[in-house]
């Protein structure tokens, strides 16, 4: 651990108020304790403060909602911590670009690293994945890394050669999303590693970051084509011109009013745009503050962000106040009902209907401790996809519904039954068919046996006769 310091007891913080046609902000700055530091990107943590990587620090950094920063060393020497989220075992991952390692830091600031296995992968990107693990991009390897809260790394190529694959998100539909700055697309991972590519529609648009948005699509920046672009789960992709020319939007993420809120590098600016396209830009009262990647919802409610240039933290809160409004609390969801309640083994895809209570719409249904796609219906129901995959074999499975924080939690578990497939007792019948007709046709052979064994004593009484005949002849 290195220092802390409180941005707001040092005179250092800047605060502009901004009015615009859609709301009052205010964008308050805190400075980092390493000079020329190199902050990238930032996440909300499961303790209720802000983390984010610190490039030629080469350190992990904490800020507190009030502005209280504290850092962490990381071990390897030039590691280059770029990309940072939180993980599903309530510690932070992170990517070291240069020490081509997956980094995780527990809330206490303890790190562990673990190895790459492609050399020189460079990666970038990090996001908690639908299944319980980390995904993560390899701009260089050309690969989407998957590793486990354990540590156990596993990779996947990307199918077009030096894509640079670059930011990455989970999907409201159970799938992983990720943009590839040098080929131009947008890919999907599934869970198991099936990677699908949908070109951006203008060329050369170096799309950068990815987030999920609010509304089921994914939303992503491109960094050279001036756009906000988002894409369906089905591929559509639609691309909104940003109104500031050549403004490099970077980072990307969801915000607590329902919009999608995105970094301008060259602008110096947080964008704003809503589901239906409409852009707003506020400009950031540090000069050349150069705000890169990073971008996060805080627990607070309110966006925060990184700027490289003015090596400082920036928050940007709504109605006209620097004082973060009081966050809502989401409530413990509670679990009545499963419509189905059982499926057969190996059966068909189907939607299953999950009734209780207090459910939000971050609220997730899991199958076994894995999230399945989730649409919210209401606060008393949702609805989920399960696979045929799900049901392999007779047996049951665990359902709950787990929402995030702040507050939240995961309900008590109701059991699903999954029933032995109509028939499954014929494998006996058929075998004891089998033996049936096995003994049948031994039976018949014996008797073919058997006759044949007659024929065989019948002619020999008739070759015996023969021969009585012959002598009898003879002695005429």
């Amino acid at each position: 651990m290195i220092a802390m310091r409180t941005g707001t007891a040092l005179a250092l913080m800047l605060v502009a108020l901004l009015v615009s046609p859609v709301a009052a902000v205010t964008i308050t700055e805190f400075p980092i304790t390493t000079a020329a530091s190199s902050v990238r990107s930032i996440t909300a943590g499961p303790d209720g403060n802000l983390w984010f990587t610190e490039f030629f620090g080469n350190r992990i950094g904490r800020i507190t909602p009030a502005g209280a920063v504290t850092e962490f060393t990381v071990p390897t020497a030039g590691g280059g911590p770029i990309g940072i989220t939180a993980g599903p075992d309530g510690n932070l991952w992170f990517t070291e670009e240069s020490g081509n390692k997956i980094g995780r830091i527990t809330p206490a600031g303890v790190i562990t690293e673990f190895a790459i296995p492609t050399a020189s992968s460079s990666p970038e990107g990090i996001t908690a994945g639908p299944d319980g693990n980390l995904w993560f991009t390899e701009f260089f390897g050309n690969r989407i890394g998957r590793i486990t809260p354990a540590g156990a790394v596993t990779e996947f190529t990307v199918p077009t050669a030096g894509s640079g694959p670059m930011g990455i998100a989970a999907g409201r539909d159970g799938n992983v999303w990720f943009t590839e700055e040098s080929g131009n697309k947008i890919g999907r991972i599934t869970r198991t590693g099936t990677v699908t590519e949908f070109a951006v529609p203008t060329s050369g648009s170096a799309p950068e970051n990815i987030t999920a948005g609010p509304d089921g699509n994914l939303w992503f920046t491109e960094l050279a084509g001036n756009k906000i672009g988002r894409i369906t789960p089905a591929g559509a992709i639609t691309e909104f011109l940003v109104p500031t020319a050549s403004s490099a939007p970077m980072g990307i993420t969801a915000g607590s009013d329902g919009n999608l809120w995105f970094t301008e590098d060259s602008a110096n600016q947080i964008g704003q745009i809503t589901p239906a396209g409409v852009v707003t830009e506020f400009p950031l009262p540090t000069v050349s503050s150069n705000p890169l990647f990073g971008i996060t919802a805080g627990p607070d409610r309110n966006l925060w962000f990184a700027e490289e240039g003015g090596n400082t933290i920036g928050r940007l809160a709504f109605a006209g106040t620097s004082e973060p409004p009081v966050p809502t609390v989401n409530p413990m969801p509670a679990l009545s009902s499963l419509a189905p309640n059982s499926a057969t083994a190996g059966g068909v895809d189907f939607t299953l209907t999950v009734t209780g209570g207090s459910f939000v719409a971050a609220s997730v249904v899991q199958w076994n401790g894995t999230a399945r796609p989730t649409t919210f219906m209401n606060s008393g129901q949702l609805r989920a996809a399960i696979s045929t995959a799900d049901i392999p074999t007779a047996g049951t499975a665990q359902v709950a519904v787990v929402t995030p924080a702040p507050g939240g939690g995961t309900s008590t578990a109701m059991t699903f039954t999954i029933s032995v497939a109509p028939g499954g007792g014929r494998k006996d019948g058929r075998d004891r068919d089998h033996h049936g007709r096995a003994y049948g046709h031994d039976k018949q052979y014996q008797r073919g046996f058997q006759g044949q064994e007659h024929r065989d004593k019948s002619h020999d009484r008739d070759r015996q006769g023969q021969g009585d005949e012959d002598r009898d002849n003879d002695r005429d």
